[in-house]
């Protein structure tokens, strides 16, 4: 069987046009990389390289829009909110739902909606006008279905969704024309600028007719992927490789293929299909292991992996694929044993480390901090927590059996700050309660952590990880001004807890060297000889639920 990319590496190698002349689009950086890997095993002479984009980075280069990380894209829409709606709700508390909302607005932009119509009050008319004719008589029932529950009694909440709702399309304009004005997009909004924008001469300013396009190993396209690839393929006679498989593709009853299936009949997208691969087919070696908990899940990964490794198997040929993204520490801790290289593809939600639930410590520590004093219960919980255990284990438990020995309610911090350097950054009060003095705190304690000799690898990414998001927080908000925010450290801690737990941290590694552990996503194009996944229970592959959305179930199918 030969790999996917590979197979996609003799083609171009194959093609007449020069390599520098190729242009190539993978789904994700990964597909790339190991695709860069394929062809320097098959080219026999020196070479310029093909250009090698992400579907994300190829739209991004036809537009002068870019896209800011996730917190400067949620604080504009709050302004743009509070603008629209003349409620000055906290930031704290907007940030939840602003992100359920920028969510929404990507998706309908993603998929080439007409905002105006989605987000149109329907409640007063008890039939679809004819603005809606391009609508199907199953897809009008769904629309009438929901809005039809919206009679004269309507209830309090029913009204205050309305009211809402009735002002979305507003917020929607509001906040792309401020992100425009500051030369800024979420991703939506920069595909959908790129897809309604695409001409022949629009694409001449950045390519010529020397240039041969390919687009590779892509499955369910957005709306605004599939105009852009079409488009290449009508008007510059783009290639189109398709990772697909006859044992799913030919096949009705396998859902795997739906969307490759509704391609192969696509006007456009029909026409780069050529005859499909029928390695599924092929005898495998599949075994499956019943294993309870987390923990125990890693433990027999980390032996099985032991024992092909023994057998001779690759680090370089072996995958590790994680549908539940809480097993990577675990599995991280196991393997490392066994493997002198890994490389994590996926990103690790900085809640899922020790460190948010120091983090929480240190904020309710100073809280409740009265009168260069501290409350017993985050004193004790501190002394305990396991950052504070490695960086002087004997002094941490002293005080912990002298404060319940004594009986002591309030600790005076003088006490608490002798004999060890972090205990002395940790216990020392903020009087300032401001938020950009809490990160100064938070930022302090942090970074002696992350200096300790003891503390492993893994927290010392978590350290450096969080200093970022601290540093990103006090750039954003102090810049734009959020004084609820910025003066009380209760609403900063509430929105700290609320970001940590949104925020990925990515980790570095050799990506083409050694085990790989990735999530399910990450996978796409791939082909490995040794494949273990974890949790393959129902719920987590598939993974059950989905992303929260103020657009009801109806409106949205």
């Amino acid at each position: 069987m030969k790999p996917f990319l590979y197979a996609l590496a003799e083609h171009i190698c194959q093609d007449a046009h020069p390599l520098q002349s190729q242009v190539i689009v993978f789904p994700n950086r990964r597909a790339a990389l190991y695709f860069k890997k394929h062809l320097a095993t098959l080219i026999t002479r020196p070479a310029f390289a093909p250009q090698l984009f992400t579907i994300e980075d190829f739209i991004a280069q036809f537009s002068t829009l870019r896209v800011p990380d996730r917190l400067t894209l949620v604080h504009t829409l709050h302004r743009a909110y509070k603008q629209v709606v003349k409620h000055e709700e906290p930031f704290d508390e907007f940030y939840f739902w602003g992100e359920m909302l920028l969510n929404d607005f990507d998706e309908v932009d993603k998929y080439l909606v007409d905002a105006r119509q989605l987000f149109k009050d329907l409640s007063v008319q008890r039939e679809l006008d004819a603005g809606f004719d391009f609508l199907t008589e199953e897809q009008i029932s769904f629309l009438k279905s929901f809005w039809d529950g919206f009679d004269a009694n309507i209830s309090d909440n029913k009204k205050k969704f309305l009211k809402v709702w009735g002002r979305l399309y507003e917020v929607y304009t509001t906040y792309r024309e401020t992100l425009r004005n500051a030369k800024h997009a979420y991703t939506g909004m920069l595909h959908r600028e790129v897809a309604t924008s695409m001409t022949p001469a629009f694409v001449a300013t950045h390519y010529n007719s020397t240039h041969q396009f390919h687009f590779a190993g892509f499955n369910a396209l957005t709306k605004a992927e599939e105009v852009i690839i079409s488009f290449f393929v009508s008007e510059w006679g783009a290639s189109v490789h398709w990772d697909a498989d006859s044992y799913y593709l030919n096949d009705v009853q396998q859902e795997a293929g739906m969307f490759m299936r509704r391609y192969h009949t696509h006007p456009v997208l029909g026409k780069t299909f050529t005859t499909a691969s029928s390695n599924f087919s092929e005898k495998k070696s599949i075994q499956v292991y019943g294993v309870a908990q987390h923990i125990a899940q890693a433990k027999l990964l980390a032996q099985l992996l032991q024992e092909q490794l023994q057998q001779g198997a690759s680090l370089d040929d072996t995958l590790v694929v994680l549908p539940d993204e809480g097993m990577m520490l675990p599995v991280l801790h196991s393997v490392t044993a066994h493997a002198d290289s890994v490389n994590v593809t996926m990103g690790f939600p900085l809640s899922g480390t020790p460190l948010l639930n120091l983090v929480e410590l240190l904020l309710e520590l100073q809280q409740h901090a009265r009168n260069d004093t501290f409350n017993h219960n985050q004193v004790i919980a501190l002394l305990g927590h396991a950052y504070v255990m490695v960086a002087e284990m004997h002094t941490a438990n002293e005080k912990r059996k002298h404060i319940n020995k004594e009986n002591m309610v309030r600790v005076s911090a003088a006490w608490l700050q002798a004999g060890c350097t972090l205990h002395n950054i940790i216990f020392t009060p903020v009087a300032d309660k401001s938020g950009r003095t809490v990160i100064n705190y938070l930022r302090g304690v942090v970074t002696h952590i992350g200096t300790l000799a003891e503390v492993s690898v893994f927290d010392k990414e978590y350290c450096f990880a969080f200093l970022k998001l601290l540093n990103r927080m006090e750039e954003v908000l102090w810049r734009d001004s959020e004084p609820a925010v910025r003066d009380d450290l209760k609403p900063f801690a509430r929105l700290l807890r609320q970001v940590m737990r949104t925020h990925k941290m990515p980790f570095s590694g050799e990506p083409l060297k050694g085990l790989q552990v990735m999530g399910l996503l990450e996978t796409r194009n791939l082909d490995f000889k040794n494949v273990f996944i974890l949790s393959l229970n129902e719920g987590a592959l598939p993974a059950t639920g989905g992303r929260g959305s103020y657009i009801p179930y109806n409106i949205r199918k």
